[in-house]
């Protein structure tokens, strides 16, 4: 199969997306805005009631002992956007739209995350706690705190599903798991409460402000454009092979994971899929 028959190949899928789009309530934009206002008034009335570092001694320590270690760095590892890049493999061919959209959201999202990072370069708890006095699992990270990288990364992905997902019962689903990978930077000790509540209104934001513009602008529509971009989950995946995050432990878990999206890409995309 040559690409201009791929490109061929494509195009039922697009113009499906490109109605799926057309068919999404404008109310999902609104209603994720709202979740966002909401996690964003939960920290200002954190902050309000005890600044920056508020809540973060009796949440890590009443977080801690609900899970196992692992699965606090499992759940953390859902937030690394390069597992999520890779994921949207999953649904790229299928779901297009849902792909082009998330696309446009994470880049926003990066503006956001990696912008205030640099900006306020606040300090993380190993930066303040002695280190016998705050068990960290994973690097002893010190600074770029604010707003946590992984919690605005899964609201990103969680926020783009909800905007697509067909009942209020998976829409609280994808909430009650981005909040759980959120507070798990917290049980780790790597962030704040405050950090954790601005990672996901900031991936909230961006997942709105990312579906919208899919809806007008649908470039990533285009069967040569969408082939160009899926390249990009290909590319994460040596990425995040030979990185653990400072967790060799989770290595169980990226490499099927990436093996099982390889074998997604080569069924959806490959001469051989038909």
């Amino acid at each position: 199969m040559n690409l201009h028959r791929m490109i061929a190949d494509l195009r039922p899928a697009m113009r499906e997306g490109g109605r799926r789009l057309d068919r999404l309530p404008p109310r999902r934009i609104d209603e994720l805005l709202l979740v966002a206002l909401l996690y964003a008034l939960a920290g200002i009335l954190l902050g309000l009631y005890g600044g920056y570092h508020a809540g973060f001694e009796w949440l890590h320590s009443a977080l801690r002992p609900l899970f196992p270690d692992l699965a606090w760095a499992f759940l953390t590892r859902l937030g690394d956007e390069r597992v999520l890049l890779i994921v949207t493999l999953l649904f790229a061919r299928r779901h297009p739209e849902i792909f082009w959209s998330m696309l446009l959201a994470a880049l926003l999202a990066i503006l956001y995350s990696r912008g205030l990072k640099h900006l306020v370069d606040a300090v993380r708890p190993s930066g303040i706690y002695p280190a016998d006095a705050l068990q960290v699992i994973g690097p002893r990270l010190r600074a770029h705190s604010f707003p946590s990288g992984h919690t605005t990364s899964v609201f990103v992905f969680a926020g783009v599903l909800f905007a697509f997902a067909r009942t209020t019962g998976e829409r609280a689903l994808l909430l009650v798991v981005a909040t759980l990978v959120g507070l798990s930077r917290v049980a780790l000790g790597v962030h704040w409460p405050q950090d954790v509540l601005a990672g996901a209104f900031g991936g909230l934001v961006s997942a709105a402000l990312g579906v919208w513009l899919a809806r007008y602008w649908r470039a990533g529509l285009r069967p040569a454009v969408h082939l160009s971009l899926v390249i990009l989950p290909l590319l994460a995946m040596p990425w995040l092979l030979y990185t653990d995050g400072g967790n060799p432990t989770l290595l169980w878990f990226t490499w099927p994971l990436v093996f099982a999206m390889l074998m997604q890409f080569v069924l959806d995309y490959l001469p051989w899929r038909r």
